[in-house]
């Protein structure tokens, strides 16, 4: 400071001090791009939650079974469609429906024509024991059937015919006499007895049409066309208009004749049609008022206590429900659905908080990571809200599904508190209580707890067997201890659990036995969902695998097959970088399992690191034969060129052959950004003794990384680099190994190759001793033995 410069005060040196405070940091992050993406991805999904569960509407929380302690009282007033009732009056309208009969009246006027002709054969002078036998065969039509005392003679009958018929202009009038009988039989038909039943419709009235014409229908009284009624009226007809047409006393002698002819010839002229008075039978039904019951706030009881839920009790209680949400006001919706938002933001934080300090903060920060996660969750809520629904009542296996799928993305920790917090987000959502909490934890807890490593095909499906039957006994013992359980109560007329077990007591409603069934079935229907969940998990495992870039050890003992067409081209083109390979993978499985990483991953891992080695096998020293090395007649830069591209070729060959990311994620940084100290010394020996030349840039001998960015990763860098290293010592024993191994782990930690793992100096100090006991192991001594003479 100058001798002239103003001397600074103690409050503008503190006034300068600048110090981001926790806010300042947190809301610079929140607004950057990526950020920001994030977080309206996390709106997203929880905006697709609450719309579709709705929830801005309080649950709807009754199953069929379920027994109410207390009478359920309808809420607000609403009107009910009585179906029984309703049913009942459709079916007395069915039965007064009027039927259809399609009439034919042909056959009526044909009959009309035969006996004008029968009767115009008799005409003439003939006298009776002049006729023919064809003649006497239509006067026999003429007479009765059975002839009394009473009835007319044959010489009578011809006689009072011939008379009638004798002139010519009396023809017309025998055949108008006729016609004005049969006309309106003609136009209403005949039948001899109804063709459809007494609950088939009006057995009083049917409806009549001509072929054709079905919209012209005339209503018409059955008695009109019933030809046992209308018999009796047809023979007096004739007689009537017979007399009124001749007015001589042959005139009712014919007209009897007549009618002695036409009655057992009368057609049944109509035909029911069961197609057009089915119709007509809808139609009739559908125009019969529903008839309703009326239920009124706080006076209606819909459910009584102590008695399960049926399923016409469901109807109601559902009708109740559409009605009174129907009446909530706007105020009441907004609080609602601020409550469910609320709800969703407070898991969000639960479990962000946990990922992010005690977990991978990766999927937080990685967008895709994030939005698996997200997905997950909103899908199994989702499909736990639409099988929790009668008759299903089955959302322990989307569950039990999200558990599985869950431990095998993240593991253990992370996707029992993921199940806490989506076991609460279902059962508010459900509108359900802590019994049904417990079992959803149950099942996906088991799951979880259970699952582990995954080496054969049929492992889900033993773990989820074992977790049905742990969720069997939990929803007893829930069960017995809350007393109830969809269907089952313990107080039932104030009847404890104890004395519904015994004998007497309670019998009125519910007696031990049918708790112990209810509680029963609820144990087998929980324990078979999450049984079928393992068998779907089963061969949803690939899709899970690829979805979210994991891999179970079944996946990786088929990837690290020997035959794995990879492979061979490695034993082919470059035998000793396979063989490199093989013993790295030997050592780092073990030093992984030291520390409870994942040993399989690792040694399945390390069979690929080094593939892209197999493009120019010859350029690298474990593939040399004894002779000229090709690196002599190269410059350092370019061999460095040559030694780094392995890396880049081998994740494009495993790219193009679709292995796992994180065998990718290994052969790119199982160099990490090391140096390549060999050819970078070269080159700085080069330029030593000129003056003139520039400084060697190391970044220019660096493999381009990333570096290790888990613990498996570090492990194989440190296996790859021991392993080789040990190849250079003369004789390797334990000491010269240990001090080897010293060397490269602590030139990766100064070189800061470890920086961007969570591997800890402990864990890496029993890394430093599980390869140090494998490399001891292969390089173990050897007793010579003095060679024998002959």
């Amino acid at each position: 400071m100058s001798a002239n410069s103003p001397a600074r005060k103690r409050s503008d040196r503190v006034a300068n001090l600048q110090v981001d405070s926790f806010w300042n940091g947190w809301w610079d992050r929140l607004t950057q791009r990526a950020a920001m993406i994030r977080v309206l991805m996390a709106f997203a999904f929880a905006a697709i939650i609450t719309v579709a569960i709705q929830g801005w509407n309080p649950p709807f929380a009754y199953r069929q079974g379920y027994i109410p302690p207390r009478a359920i009282v309808a809420r607000v007033y609403f009107e009910m469609i009585d179906s029984n009732k309703t049913a009942t009056l459709r079916s007395l309208a069915a039965r007064e429906v009027i039927c259809l009969y399609e009439n034919r009246p042909q056959q009526i006027a044909q009959l009309r024509g035969a006996v004008k002709e029968q009767a115009l054969r008799l005409r003439g002078p003939d006298k009776f024991d002049a006729l023919s036998v064809a003649k006497l065969d239509t006067l026999d039509q003429f007479l009765p059937s059975q002839r009394a005392e009473s009835s007319i003679s044959p010489q009578d009958a011809l006689a009072a015919i011939q008379s009638v018929l004798a002139e010519d202009g009396q023809i017309e009038k025998f055949d108008s006499a006729i016609r004005r009988v049969l006309l309106p039989f003609e136009e209403t038909g005949l039948l001899k007895n109804l063709s459809h039943a007494i609950e088939g419709g009006n057995q009083r009235f049917i409806k009549v049409f001509t072929t054709g014409q079905e919209q012209d229908a005339i209503e018409v009284e059955t008695s009109r066309v019933r030809i046992a009624e209308v018999s009796a009226s047809i023979g007096e007809s004739l007689t009537k208009e017979f007399r009124r047409e001749f007015n001589t006393p042959d005139a009712e002698v014919v007209g009897g004749l007549v009618w002695n002819f036409l009655q057992p010839r009368l057609p049944e002229t109509l035909m029911f049609r069961p197609d057009l008075t089915e119709l007509a039978r809808r139609q009739k039904e559908l125009s019969v008022v529903p008839a309703k019951f009326t239920y009124f706030p706080s006076k209606t009881t819909m459910v009584a206590a102590g008695v399960p839920i049926k399923q016409d009790d469901i109807q109601v209680l559902r009708a109740e429900y559409a009605a009174w949400i129907q009446q909530q006001s706007l105020a009441e919706i907004l609080i609602r659905l601020a409550a469910y938002t609320g709800m969703i933001m407070a898991l969000y934080l639960l479990c962000g908080l946990f990922i992010h300090y005690q977990f991978d903060r990766s999927l937080l920060t990685d967008t895709w990571k994030l939005a698996r996660i997200l997905g997950l969750a909103s899908i199994c809520l989702l499909l736990c809200t639409v099988t929790a629904k009668d008759p299903w009542r089955a959302e322990v296996a989307p569950f039990v599904i999200f558990a599985a799928t869950a431990t095998i993305a993240y593991g253990r920790s992370i996707t029992l508190v993921l199940l806490t917090a989506l076991a609460l987000a279902v059962t508010l959502s459900l509108g359900m209580d802590l019994a049904e909490f417990v079992i959803l934890m149950s099942a996906g807890a088991s799951t979880t707890l259970l699952l582990g490593r995954i080496r054969t095909r049929n492992r889900l499906i033993k773990i989820t067997a074992i977790a049905a039957i742990v969720t069997g006994f939990t929803t007893i013992g829930v069960g017995v201890m809350v007393g109830q359980i969809n269907g089952i109560t313990n107080e039932i007329e104030a009847v404890s659990v104890v004395d519904l077990m015994q004998t007497g007591s309670g019998s009125n409603y519910w007696d031990n036995w049918t708790f112990l069934r209810q509680l029963g079935q609820e144990a087998f229907r929980n324990s078979l969902a999450t049984i079928l969940a393992g068998m779907l998990m089963t061969g949803l495992l690939p899709y899970v695998e690829s979805i979210f870039e994991v891999q179970t050890d079944l996946s990786l003992l088929e990837l690290g097959d020997a035959s794995h067409k990879l492979l061979r081209q490695l034993a082919q083109r470059a035998p000793g970088t396979y063989n490199h390979s093989i013993n790295v993978a030997a050592i780092a499985e073990s030093a992984a399992d030291s520390i409870g990483a994942h040993g399989l991953l690792v040694r399945v891992g390390a069979y690929f690191h080094d593939i892209g080695k197999m493009f120019k096998p010859t350029y690298f020293i474990e593939n040399q034969a004894q002779g000229a090395n090709l690196h002599d007649s190269l410059q350092p830069a370019m061999s460095t060129l040559v030694i780094i591209a392995h890396v880049k070729d081998g994740a494009d060959l495993a790219r193009q052959h679709h292995l796992p990311k994180p065998f990718i994620d290994f052969i790119e940084q199982h160099h990490g950004t090391t140096l390549v100290e060999y050819f970078y010394r070269k080159e700085a020996k080069k330029t030593e003794n000129d003056p003139n030349a520039e400084e060697v840039p190391e970044s220019t001998f660096r493999y381009p990384g990333p570096k290790p960015q888990t613990i498996e990763a570090a492990i194989l860098m440190l296996a790859d680099a021991v392993e080789s290293a040990a190849r250079t010592l003369v004789e390797p024993t334990p000491n010269r190994l240990q001090n080897l191994i010293d060397a490269i782990t602590m030139k990766r930690l100064t070189d800061g190759q470890l920086d961007e793992c969570s591997i800890t100096l402990a864990q890496l100090n029993t890394v430093k001793h599980s390869l140090l006991k494998s490399l001891t192991a292969i390089y173990h001594g050897r007793i010579k033995y003095e060679q024998q003479t002959a």
